[in-house]
């Protein structure tokens, strides 16, 4: 038919199977990493007719890493500089880390200095007793997109032709029960159907939570599937402030 356009869909079930088989891998991002206080979170969906990515942004306070670090987590088919579908980047944020605490065996002394992200000295009101994950957390409201990523690092992992479909500040996630695939995983979950098939719907315990069973990652996947946001239509409210999640960082 004249003027007729065809777009060529990707499939929703292929994109949302690559979430699945990334936390089989430990490649779908947690906010309550045990590794890293939790700061700050962004969500990056792109599409077109073939091609599709997301970009997850966590921003934690990594004491293994002494510093905070802003991780990238790619996830798509047509991702830049890897034929693999999935990639992550990963960036200090304060430029003067070592500066800004004694060394003290017993426990950080912040100096009462300003913090220094991308060159820029940013002044924190805080006490020299602060933790140094409240004190990073302190900076969230007000400079959250110094410690976010730009655009043009978001583009190192992405197409720069590639048209952002979506972009959330806060989103529901649900902590990720994931077991890679093995005859014993088969097993079990056999195992869990008949030891859970009377139970009620309250005391029901699922035998996996994959991205696949989470609403917002399922929408997430239409989104990118057809290039249109308006699939995304959470009913549950956003949950990836930091406060939900208060064992990030516990180990």
């Amino acid at each position: 038919m004249p003027g007729l356009i065809i777009r060529s869909m990707v499939r929703v079930e292929a994109v949302v199977d690559v979430f699945d088989r990334a936390a089989e891998q430990l490649r779908f991002p947690e906010p309550e990493h045990p590794h890293s206080y939790l700061i700050a979170a962004r969500l990056h969906a792109f599409s077109d007719a073939e091609r599709w990515a997301r970009v997850i942004d966590t921003v934690g306070c990594n004491p293994r890493a002494a510093n905070v670090v802003d991780v990238l987590h790619a996830l798509g088919n047509c991702l830049t500089g890897t034929n693999k579908t999935w990639n992550r980047h990963f960036v200090n944020r304060i430029d003067n880390f070592a500066d800004l605490f004694e060394d003290d065996p017993g426990a950080a002394v912040y100096r009462q200095v300003p913090l220094v992200i991308r060159g820029q000295a940013v002044p924190v009101a805080a006490a020299a007793t602060i933790s140094p994950e409240d004190l990073f957390r302190l900076l969230a409201p007000q400079h959250r997109d110094l410690l976010l990523a730009e655009n043009t690092e978001v583009r190192q992992l992405v197409p720069a032709d590639l048209p952002q479909v979506l972009r959330l500040d806060d989103w529901h996630h649900t902590a990720l029960r994931v077991r890679p695939p093995s005859p014993e995983r088969d097993r079990q979950r056999q195992i869990h159907k008949m030891l859970t098939r009377h139970a009620s719907p309250q005391a029901w315990v699922p035998f996996e939570v994959r991205p696949s069973d989470i609403e917002t990652y399922q929408q997430i996947g239409e989104v990118m599937a057809t290039a249109d946001p308006s699939h995304y239509r959470p009913v549950l409210p956003g949950n990836t402030h930091c406060s939900n999640w208060p064992m990030s960082g516990a180990l």
